[in-house]
Order: structure tokens, then sequence, then C-alpha cells
């Protein structure tokens, strides 16, 4: 494979991202002992943005490959890159209180999250299978690093322990999905599996069928659905809060791209097995998010279960193996990875009170404005109008209506039913209940500009429901 400038240039976020990454490795020992350490969360924040700015230059006319047909530049990554690079800007916004109070050395903590987003770009991008395992073990070896960093904490160390020993699991399954699906098909690239599946007649093939379901199975560990999702409770509540954000939007946002891709391109002509496989995980995941959410009171545990509960949902779109599922799914992922981002943002504003849920009380008396962007983000994720999270589940739902699975629509309708109960105690304890504690500290700047972005989205996303339809452009159609 001969290298040549125009396939670097097709990696500009990505080189972007990781040339501030070693910059920051080189110079942590001084930026640990001088004034600018403060500064190191706005430079992430804005390399982070800009990167994802620089998929509005990069894609211009038909999508592109590089670097012999291992990774391209389309409108599916384009989609994804801009949103992980959002996500990763605002988790970079609302790290600032959490790295002085934790004692993270800045420069270390910063260049974890820009070389775990690296990873993510590279795995959208990917269409060749070493090259989506490459991009996604780069992201777990950070995510690893990132949930223990706080060494002083034995939860967080325990935490870190168990999601590497259940990330190191999952990439076994993959590989070994991997090896067994070049072992049918003598191809690693998308395009070329699928055309090897459709000319051989190799659907009916039991190694290509155990290959699929391994590599979903892989996949379906990033996204934290069940029964692979044993890792993100803890995970969650091991971690510092900008941690736990980052690990249930953008890694979950990568993900999805990744097992888009997989589906959609590679095993198309398997629609039947992968509907039903997909259908087995959105549907116990929904069951056992909602379920298992309502009786916890650790505030990160909570949202962890809604963020299985929502992979499920998630998942409802590329059930249906149509563009149109497809582009729900992306809807339903940008849209989500807001009004999380925005949870986990008044979770951290209110720092250790608000990681419980008794410490929510009286909320409302004491900061007004707190409490109505929580109660924003807690009716989108309920999925009450005019919310983002409300345009999110009617458009996956009605893709499962329209593909006939009116069972599974109606389990979807009832579960968003129960995590109504999860999300509006929280607005109770907030508006009804009188405050035990006293009034938490001011909100940083940069947690605030999070906040409002956040807020934005969701309410944009409630309002103008189709805004997102345009740039919704799946892959292999």
């Amino acid at each position: 494979m001969n290298l040549d400038i125009k396939d670097l240039a097709l990696l500009l976020p990505e080189l972007m991202l990781t040339g501030t990454a070693l910059v920051l490795i080189l110079t942590a020992r001084r930026i640990q002992k001088s004034p600018v350490a403060a500064t190191v969360t706005v430079l992430a924040a804005l390399i982070a943005a800009l990167a994802a700015g620089a998929m509005g230059w990069q894609l211009s006319g038909d999508a592109k490959t590089g670097f012999g047909g291992m990774i391209t530049i389309d409108g599916y990554s384009q989609f994804f890159k801009v949103l992980i690079g959002s996500a990763l800007a605002l988790t970079a916004l609302l790290s600032v209180r959490r790295i002085g109070a934790e004692q993270v050395r800045p420069a270390e903590y910063h260049a974890l999250l820009l070389l775990a987003s690296t990873g993510m770009m590279f795995a959208v991008s990917a269409i060749d299978l070493l090259t989506l395992y490459l991009g996604l073990e780069l992201t777990t070896l950070c995510s690893y690093i990132l949930v223990g960093i706080t060494v002083d904490r034995p939860t967080s160390n325990e935490a870190a322990i168990k999601y590497f020993l259940l990330g190191s699991f999952a990439s076994a399954l993959l590989l070994y999905g991997i090896s067994l699906a070049y072992g049918v098909t003598g191809e690693t690239g998308l395009k070329e599996i699928a055309s090897a599946v459709s000319a051989s007649g190799t659907g009916t093939n039991q190694i290509l069928l155990v290959a699929i379901g391994l590599l979903t199975a892989g996949l379906a560990f990033k996204i934290a659905a069940f029964p692979f999702h044993a890792w993100a409770p803890d995970a969650y509540q091991g971690a510092s809060a900008p941690v736990a954000a980052f690990l249930a939007t953008a890694s979950k946002a990568a993900g999805l791209a990744a097992l888009g891709r997989v589906c959609l391109v590679a095993f198309a002509s398997e629609a039947g097995v992968l509907s039903m496989l997909l259908a087995g995980l959105a549907g116990l995941s929904i069951i056992v998010g909602s379920i298992i959410a309502v009786s916890q009171t650790d505030m990160k545990r909570l949202l962890a279960y809604s963020s299985i509960a929502h992979a499920g949902y998630a998942l409802l779109g590329f059930m249906s193996g149509t563009p149109a599922g497809a582009s729900a799914t992306m809807t339903y992922a940008f849209l989500y990875v807001f009004m999380t981002l925005g949870a986990f943002a008044v979770v951290i504003a209110l720092g250790e009170r608000g990681e419980k849920l008794d410490g929510y009380q009286g909320l409302a008396a004491q900061r007004p404005g707190t409490a109505a962007l929580m109660l924003l983000f807690l009716l989108s994720l309920t999925g009450i109008p005019p919310t983002a999270g409300f345009t999110a589940k009617f458009v996956v739902i009605l893709i499962v209506v329209r593909s006939g699975h009116f069972a599974l629509a109606v389990l979807a309708v009832v579960c968003s039913v129960v995590t109504a109960f999860v999300y509006l105690r929280v607005v109770v304890l907030m508006y009804m209940k009188e405050p035990q504690e006293p009034a938490p500290p001011r909100i940083p700047v940069a947690v605030s500009v999070a906040l409002v972005v956040a807020a934005l989205v969701t309410m944009i996303g409630g309002i103008f429901p189709s805004i997102l339809a345009p740039w919704a452009v799946t892959p292999g159609f």
C-alpha cells in the first residue's frame, strides 16, 4: 500500500486530536506545575470543536476512500465524527471542576480523552474489520485508564478492573468473529465480505452465522446493550462524572456507528438473521435498563441503566435493515448524546451532592435555573414532547411499526412509561421536597456553556424534528 498525502488529508480530524494529545503528554510535567494548567481544558475543547468543524470542509462531493480501501470519508462517518467531536468538546468543558477537586493531572487526562476520541473516529470511518478493531481497541484502552485515573479512590480502581476484564473478553469475541468472517469469505473489507457472501451463497454457512453473532456481541459491548451491559453501572459509578458522561455518549455513538456499518454493508444479505438478533438485543436492553433503573439511588448508576435502555431504543432503527431505519438510529444517537450530556452536566454542577438521588431535594428552591435545566433533560430522556427525546423515540418506534414488529413497538412504549417513573421521581424531589443540604456552589463558566449547548440542542431537536434528516446519510445505499 503506497501512502499518499491525500490519504493523510482524510485523517485531518484524527491528526489534530493525536497531535494535541502528544503535545500534552510531552509537556505534562510543565503543565502540572504551571498556571497554564487551567487553560488545558479550554485548549482540548477548542481542538475538539475544530476537529468536528474540519469534517464540514473535508467532505465535498462523493465519498472518498484511503489507505488501500481501509477507511472512508462519507456522509455517515462525517455525521458521527461531528457528533463525537461535539461530545468531546462538551466533556472537556465539564471536566473543569472535577480535575481540581479529584487531583487529576490535566495533561494526561485530556490526552487520554483526545486519544480515545481518535480511536472512535477511526472506528466510524473504518470499512475494513481490522481497522475497525484497531480503532475500537484504542478507544477502550484509553477508557480503562480514564475510569481508574483517580487512583486514590477504591471504587474507581475496582470499576477500572471490572471494565478491563469484561472489555478484554468482549474484544476477544470481536476478534474471533473477525477471524471466522475472514475464514469464510477470505476478506476483511466490508464491501468485499458482502460481495463474497452474495456470490458464493455462504448465507447458510453456520460458521458465518457464528461470525455474525460474535461480531454483534463484541460491538454490543461497546454500546452497553444487554446482556453485555454489566460493566456500565460499575464503570459509571466508579469513574468521575465527566468520564462517565463521555462513556455514555461518545463511546455509545461510536459503537452504534460501527455496528450500523457492519450490519448494513458487510452482512446486508443476512438481513433476516440480523433483524432477529438486533430485535432480541434491543428488546432485552429496553426491559432490563428500564426496570433496574427504578431501584437506583445513585444518580450515575441510574443514568447508566438509562443508557442501557436507550441503547435498545437506538438499535430499533438498525433492526429494519433499511436506509430509513439507519437514519432513525442516527437521529436517535445525535439527540441522545446531547440530552444525556446535559443530565450529566447538572450532576457535575452540583458536585458530590448531584451523585446521590437525595441530593436533589429542594433544588428548585435553591437553584431554580439548574432545576429547570434538569427538568428539561429528564423530560427529554423520558420522551415527552416537545423535547428532543420525544422526536428520537418517535422516529425509531415508527420504523418498528412500519417493519411489522408491533409487539416490539408496544414494548418500547410501555417501557417508556416505566422510565417516566424513574425520571419524574427526581423531578418530585426537586420541586416538591424541602432542601436538606446547603445550596450548591456556583456553576463554573465552562460547565454553564456545556449546559446551555446541551439545552439548546434538546429544545431545537424537539421543536424542529426534521432538522437532522438531511445529514442522516446511511452507509451502503
